[in-house]
């Protein structure tokens, strides 16, 4: 019986040296992860002129960017019927990435002339200076009268938040606009598709030449629901953006 008590205290021991170690792995890996993005934002900072370049050719494709987002296979998901109506008018995405810190960055979405924007620039803003605490500034979008195609999930959430204090931003309407991403206090997980998979991709997703093995894995990349409280346009914290499905049009 002693030394089955002796191996037991042995078997724990090992046990909690195992998980010691792993801890100390993790910590290592955690490092590198970050080392690896700051590193890919420097790489892309520097990538500017080229997509700058890239810019002045597809402009004179029509619907380029539209189409980038709906070849997309988990951002096409998001977008409604009347969402890819405005996004017609889409004439580019830019991703303005800080000089001194090259891991935030705005979301830019530059419209033409349009009959559902007051504004031809829809902004978001994502600082990660912080980790574990990122920070989200919004752009208030200005809509022309009877075109505002996130009323539907606005008028949604305010009726839950009458009948329940502990509502989710968006996360239960599955028909939110994809232009209720732009008013989310949250939406990190989004920005980091469009910023460092859509954008630098772009061409590819355009002509379908995406490699099957890169679109294995997005496909197990899931869009968490969206927490927060009401957004006023001011800095939030970012988690998740908001979920939406919508049936596949022409």
């Amino acid at each position: 019986m002693a030394v089955e008590n002796g191996k037991a205290v042995e078997h724990e021991s090992a046990l909690r040296d195992l998980e010691a170690i792993n801890e100390d792995i993790n910590i290592i890996v955690e490092q590198l992860v970050d080392e690896e993005a700051a590193l890919h934002a420097k790489y892309e900072l520097k990538k500017a002129p080229l997509y700058k370049k890239r810019q002045d050719v597809v402009a004179n494709i029509p619907k380029f960017w539209l189409t980038c987002l709906e070849k997309h296979p988990i951002i096409t998901s998001l977008i409604e019927m009347e969402d890819a109506e405005a996004i017609a008018y889409l004439e580019s995405i830019e991703i303005e990435r800080s000089t001194e810190t090259p891991i935030n960055y705005k979301v830019v979405f530059v419209f033409g002339e349009n009959p559902y924007f007051a504004q031809r620039k829809l902004v978001k803003e994502f600082d990660f200076s912080n980790k574990g605490d990122v920070k989200v500034t919004n752009h208030e979008i200005k809509w022309k009268a009877d075109k505002d195609l996130t009323a539907s999930a606005k008028n949604a959430k305010a009726g839950k938040e009458e009948a329940s204090d502990d509502s989710d931003q968006f996360s239960e309407n599955e028909e939110a606009s994809f232009f209720c991403w732009f008013d989310d206090e949250n939406g990190s997980e989004l920005a980091d598709l469009i910023a460092n998979d859509l954008f630098p991709n772009a061409g590819m997703y355009y002509a379908g030449t995406i490699n099957s093995d890169d679109e294995d894995e997005l496909a197990e990349f899931e869009l968490g629901d969206s927490e927060g409280e009401d957004n006023d346009g001011s800095e939030g914290e970012a988690e998740d953006a908001p979920t939406s499905k919508r049936a596949k049009h022409d």
